[in-house]
């Protein structure tokens, strides 16, 4: 039964994130020239796909009720790092390792302070944020004469087949996989126990803290994943990469059907809410918006999200008679 309940709120979500995809494209394609022009199209390749990478994990830890403000600095600190070892004339597979290698020891200090210490998940991952950052700058300095990657890594971001990128493959890949995992796993199913109901997911012996730390951990991983091909596409790290994509990310997982309650979300509808994000800021650029214009809109469209976000979990609070 809850089960059923939780594939109807994931239908219902994504089709209303999908609606909003189509209506933006209707938009553009009446308001640009450009719109489908081949070289947009290649641009909204590289917009979506690292960031829906880093969504993926936004939504596992939305779904067990929690998140992660330092995925940006994450991001920062491992294309800089993979930009150090190529300085050092680390071969091409090693330097892909580490830079993964960090993301995953920035997600598991993130797991261990929210999931066994028990500190404020805003406070723990804006602590880290910093701390990312910081760390990122400190080898700034050493990597910002680095003309670009070894062409190995550069195919990562250049590399086409099938009039798709590499990155564009391995999100459809990463959709097909992640999709089976929350849906037909154990352990999937577990991250929507966790968020829904803690109490009941101790009763029948799911370890919560563990599958948090483990959540954090996978979201670190794939924001380092993200920076390498976004890093790959540019050549070279850059002191911006991941400036302001924690927002980004949580908008489209809530656009596409997570919630700051817990308990559902789906990784369609993150790759949905992240289309829709990518295809706004397209839209800002090719109609050509003011900075302060954007920033208004996308105010708007957090305040809207998260209030009816809230509205929603109290209408269901109340049905449930908890309040």
């Amino acid at each position: 039964m809850q089960q059923g309940i939780i594939k109807k709120l994931i239908k219902k979500n994504e089709a209303i994130a999908a609606l909003l995809c189509i209506f933006l494209v209707i938009v553009l394609t009446i308001k640009s020239d450009i719109f489908w022009d081949g070289r947009n199209l290649h641009s909204l390749q590289v917009s979506i796909a690292p960031t829906a990478m880093i969504a993926f994990g936004m939504m596992f830890l939305l779904i067990c009720g929690y998140f992660d403000m330092s995925v940006g600095s994450t991001m920062l600190l491992s294309a800089i790092v993979a930009g150090k070892l190529t300085m050092m004339g680390v071969p091409v597979p090693a330097v892909i390792l580490v830079t993964l290698c960090v993301g995953l020891v920035m997600g598991c200090i993130n797991g261990y302070l929210v999931s066994i210490l028990g500190i404020n998940a805003l406070i723990a991952t804006l602590g880290m944020q910093y701390v990312g950052y910081g760390a990122a700058m400190l080898l700034w300095n050493e990597v910002r004469t680095l003309q670009a990657f070894d062409d190995a890594y550069i195919m990562l971001g250049d590399g086409e087949f099938g009039g798709l990128y590499v990155m564009t493959w391995v999100l459809i890949a990463m959709i097909i996989i992640f999709s089976l995992f929350l849906r037909f796993t154990s352990k999937g199913k577990s991250l929507y126990y966790v968020g829904g109901n803690k109490e009941a997911a101790k009763l029948i012996g799911l370890n919560d803290k563990r599958i948090l730390f483990l959540a954090y951990a996978a979201t670190g991983v794939l924001a380092s994943l993200a920076a390498v091909f976004r890093s790959a596409y540019v050549h070279k790290p850059t002191q911006y990469m991941g400036d302001g994509i924690h927002m980004t990310c949580f908008i489209a997982c809530v656009v596409g059907g997570g919630s700051f309650a817990g308990g559902k979300g789906s990784v369609v509808g993150a790759v949905l809410g992240v289309i829709f994000m990518s295809l706004l800021t397209n839209m800002f650029n090719l109609l050509e918006m003011s900075p302060e214009l954007q920033n208004i809109v996308v105010g708007i469209i957090l305040v809207l999200v998260i209030t009816m976000d809230g509205y929603m979990n109290i209408k269901k609070l109340r049905e449930q008679g908890k309040i």
